[in-house]
């Protein structure tokens, strides 16, 4: 078991809605950010190879504004490996409040076929350092 994977972005002017706050769709481009580092980082969208992960589903709860300017962390953590797909937890926090939950439900593919395919024994062991089942109870970075 392990920790969760952090990353961090800057808000940016271009972010804001009449209101004044961050766009609720800015929301989901901050998860991916998270994701595609994480999924970067432990190698698994390589070019090279035949399988990728194409998002299933995708789960948002909005609990706070975010405002220009500033900076967000992402967390993100993968909670359970299924056959065919990982479930990723993700939380945005700004200023040391989670502003927001999500929960995205990634397939793999081969990126050929465009099909499902069993996960591997060796992405499994690249996502053990942010396996973190229990990431729903932990508190905030």
């Amino acid at each position: 078991m392990g920790a969760p994977f952090v990353t961090s972005q800057r808000l940016r002017f271009c972010d804001t809605d009449k209101l004044g706050h961050v766009n609720n769709a800015v929301y989901a481009v901050m998860y991916e950010a998270g994701r595609a580092e994480l999924m970067d980082r432990v190698g698994l969208l390589s070019p090279e190879d035949s399988r990728g992960v194409v998002i299933a589903r995708l789960e948002l709860d909005f609990l706070r504004e975010m405002n220009w300017p500033g900076e967000v962390s992402i967390e993100s953590a993968v909670v359970r490996i299924g056959t065919k797909s990982m479930h990723v937890r993700q939380r945005l926090i700004v200023n040391g409040t989670v502003v927001s939950r999500g929960l995205s439900v990634l397939a793999v593919i081969d990126t050929n076929t465009r099909r499902a395919v069993p996960i591997e024994d060796g992405w499994r062991a690249k996502l053990d350092p942010w396996t973190v089942p229990d990431f729903d109870h932990q508190p905030a970075r």
